[in-house]
């Protein structure tokens, strides 16, 4: 079973009004305001608080052995991710294209493991477009209403 990390609304007796879902809402907007503004100057970007790449096999059956393919060290985060995010988008090109060509049961199975490398796709540029320093501008705004 699930967790659920958001709680459950007060029960009431009637449904709130939307003057009740206003004043509500208001109250709510006025504690955020009250919040001090964070220091976005000092604020290190997501992908810069993350370490670097290490040394590591592509093909790790044997990491004794040499290998013909490995990750090199000293890659940051954004440019590993960018990276990823490419091969994730040649999987989906190339699955597209494969899924084509297959039975309808392989098919079905194929289109469940390309969903979830779209998924992972949407995940890693979501974190490349939110470590931008203009989108963690307007974020803090955003989370901080002014009003």
């Amino acid at each position: 079973m699930a967790k659920k990390i958001t709680p459950d609304p007060p029960i009431t007796g009637k449904p709130l009004s939307t003057a009740d879902k206003g004043q509500y809402l208001r109250k709510l907007s006025d504690t955020l305001s009250s919040e001090p503004e964070p220091d976005l100057a000092n604020t290190p970007r997501l992908l810069d608080t993350l370490a670097f790449t290490c040394a590591k096999p592509v093909t790790p059956e044997a990491p004794y052995k040499p290998t013909l393919f490995a990750i090199q060290p000293g890659i940051n985060a954004q440019d590993a991710l960018t990276y990823v995010s490419n091969l994730l988008e040649t999987a989906e090109l190339n699955g597209d294209e494969i899924s084509l060509h297959t039975n309808p049961v392989e098919r079905a199975l194929f289109w469940g493991m390309l969903h979830s490398v779209e998924v992972a796709r949407a995940v890693v540029d979501a974190l490349l477009e939110g470590s931008s320093p203009s989108n963690q501008l307007a974020s803090a705004l955003d989370s901080h209403p002014t009003g």
